[in-house]
């Protein structure tokens, strides 16, 4: 038996059934021109998809 190796395509939306319900929050959320701090990062979820933006869990590492 021999393996024939296929590669998939980085997009592929017919693979992936949240990738097209995903990609509207995405262009909502990323900006091109620079990349965003981690709290308005998370700001930007949170207004995109209608989240009360709730404080992280910290964990201890000893």
């Amino acid at each position: 038996m021999r393996i024939i190796p296929c590669w998939l395509p980085t997009k592929s939306p017919w693979l992936n059934r949240i990738e097209p319900k995903w990609v509207h929050g995405k262009r909502a959320i990323v900006e091109p021109a620079r990349l965003l701090m981690a709290s308005e990062l998370k700001q930007r979820v949170c207004d995109s998809f209608a989240y009360e933006l709730l404080e992280s869990l910290l964990q201890q590492v000893s």
